[in-house]
């Protein structure tokens, strides 16, 4: 927010995106019109701010903290608007080779904005490597691939805190963004595509946080970040176990358990904001008439208080994957209904 009082292209991008957000909360037709128009306005001005800052090859000229925040931004409002093209992740590769540029001696001297930066960065690639199945196409395996272009960023010094405005938490995420890595193995290297398996899901079982009761939240609020944060623990073990045949079996019981961590956040706590990514991965598994119906019902009283059109993808795919089952026969699969209508959002 300070830099909007510095850059117009940052004013422009949070203009953009509370343009959109209004937009969706007015009852006045003629209003959201006005304000849809605000938000396209402000959002290609943030376009040329960009193209204005970067050289043809995607090297950042100047105001490079910026521009990044902005793109990050964007995402944001790919996400309001429930797009589903990959437009969204194209713009995460962008990012990626602006942070490739950033000095170690630069990310030192700067180290509140790079972190966050990277933070932010890390958290939406995360939720891209979900998609990162079924947003490339199987005839283009020489082009370039998400794997290559979007490799996550470490840094142990990240904050240990459990922030649902600021990423969750940057070392679930970095585990989360590697899942991908070993659902689409290289068959050449058997060995270290297991290896691999096996040190994603140590570290997320022994993923550890910092007791929000330690940084003074209030006890309902502290309760639902442990909530989130385990409720995230589990989906990670989903989204790890779900294409591995040894152990396919143990994701009825994590998407249970991480049901029961959902629903212990109530509506409009300050955690509900980041329950997306949980829900999608937890719901996608259920059979129980009873819990599908528990969870429709949530998603829509979020989308009711948050207006994000994501959300609105989210359920309409789960249904369709509970479709067969609420009709006899078995559940589909989340990745092939995003195949057959060629989607691909964020679950940020």
């Amino acid at each position: 927010m300070p830099w909007a009082f510095q850059t117009d292209g940052m004013l422009d991008a949070i203009l953009a995106l509370s343009s959109a957000q209004l937009a969706r909360r007015t009852e006045d037709k003629d209003r959201a019109a006005h304000l849809r128009s605000v938000s396209l306005r402000h959002q290609r001005l943030c376009s040329g701010f960009i193209k204005e800052r970067l050289s043809p090859t995607g090297q950042p000229l100047r105001d490079t903290y910026q521009v990044v925040a902005i793109i990050l931004l964007l995402v944001g409002l790919e996400a309001l608007k429930g797009n589903k093209s990959t437009t969204w992740i194209q713009q995460l590769k962008c990012v990626r080779k602006i942070l490739d540029t950033l000095s170690p001696e630069q990310s030192i001297v700067d180290c509140i904005e790079v972190d966050s930066l990277h933070r932010h960065f890390t958290y939406h690639y995360a939720m891209a490597s979900v998609m990162s199945q079924v947003s490339a196409s199987p005839t283009t395996s020489a082009a370039p691939s998400m794997e290559r272009d979007l490799m996550p960023m470490l840094n142990v010094a990240m904050p240990l805190t459990i922030d649902p405005l600021m990423g969750i938490a940057y070392q679930l995420c970095d585990l989360i963004s590697k899942i991908q890595y070993v659902v689409n193995p290289d068959p050449a290297f058997p060995q270290l595509t297991e290896a691999t398996f096996n040190a994603i899901e140590h570290g997320i079982q022994t993923w550890t946080y910092e007791s929000p009761f330690s940084s003074g939240v209030d006890l309902p609020v502290a309760l639902d970040l442990i909530a989130l944060a385990e409720s995230y623990r589990l989906s990670a073990l989903i989204q790890l176990y779900r294409n591995s045949k040894a152990h396919a079996s143990l994701v009825p019981g994590c998407a249970a358990r991480a049901m029961e961590f959902i629903m212990r956040i109530p509506p409009g706590s300050p955690a509900e904001s980041s329950l997306l990514y949980p829900i999608f991965m937890a719901g996608a598994e259920l059979d129980s008439d009873v819990a599908i119906d528990r969870l429709t019902k949530r998603l829509k009283d979020i989308s009711d208080r948050n207006r994000y059109e994501n959300i609105d993808a989210v359920h309409k795919v789960l249904k369709e994957v509970w479709r067969p089952k609420l009709e006899g026969g078995t559940r589909r699969c989340w990745e092939d209904v995003l195949r057959e209508w060629e989607w691909s959002f964020t679950l940020g």
